[in-house]
């Protein structure tokens, strides 16, 4: 018995990370401006929605997201902050904020976070488990600071989903395989790797950053140690797939 919930919990596990490394094909699309929202969101068999974080208010929802929550996007954006009241279990958006604001402070476009949520369109419905993926990405002029995305797909419809993810941004075994490591990455890890496969040294690294060769050297021990791996072949493809460079 033991062992079929081991099964089963494993096969879960490879199922979000597929999700996951969809997602971030999803967001890299849409942060280089090949995709655009409005093109995408409403072939996605799931919530999309838009938030400013200047005003915290959602500036886009596809129609899945309205239809399921019965109101317009533009009803939803009159709501403001009252968007999350009226939807989200109060007590899992208290845990759940500190994870988010977290994100935010970090300023990093390239990480991505999932969590587990529950959902429901007024008080007289149950709530539905979602996977939801948030990445933050530049608004359209540079000025305007972060917006994020939130992608929420029903837990029951994974599988689905990414049947119809597949069409959209392809299968990357690469990305699904090291998304879980990528994601262990700092910020700072990050640039230094963009760094390394420049070509820099240590020494040009650490003059560039304003840090000692010392401080280079611990992250680049780190960045080994959570990529699991010493080759520079590999971290140029990281470089890469993940858009480092």
């Amino acid at each position: 018995m033991n062992l079929i919930r081991g099964m089963k919990y494993h096969t879960e596990i490879e199922k979000q990370h597929s999700h996951q490394a969809k997602m971030f094909l999803v967001n890299n699309s849409l942060t280089k401006k090949i995709l655009a929202i409005e093109d995408v969101g409403d072939y996605i068999p799931g919530s999309v929605m838009v938030q400013d974080l200047d005003i915290m208010v959602n500036t886009y929802m596809n129609q899945f997201g309205c239809d399921f929550l019965r109101n317009s996007s533009e009803e939803l954006r009159l709501m403001g902050g009252e968007y999350f009241d009226r939807f989200f279990p109060a007590e899992e958006m208290k845990l759940l904020k500190p994870e988010l604001f977290q994100l935010v402070k970090e300023q990093d476009t390239n990480k991505l976070h999932s969590f587990y949520q529950r959902v429901r369109p007024n008080a007289d419905h149950d709530y539905s488990w979602y996977l939801t993926t948030s990445r933050l990405y530049p608004a359209e002029h540079a000025a305007e600071g972060y917006k994020m995305v939130h992608i929420a797909i029903a837990a029951n419809m994974l599988s689905y989903a990414g049947k119809k993810l597949n069409q959209l941004v392809g299968e990357d075994i690469f990305i699904r395989q090291n998304l879980a490591r990528f994601n262990l990455l700092t910020s700072r890890e990050k640039q230094i790797i963009s760094l390394i496969v420049e070509g820099r040294s240590s020494y040009e690294i650490a003059e560039s950053l304003f840090i000692s060769q010392h401080t280079v050297n611990a992250h680049r021990k780190n960045i080994i140690h959570k990529l699991e791996n010493n080759s520079l072949c590999q971290l140029v493809k990281i470089a890469v797939c993940f858009g480092l460079v």
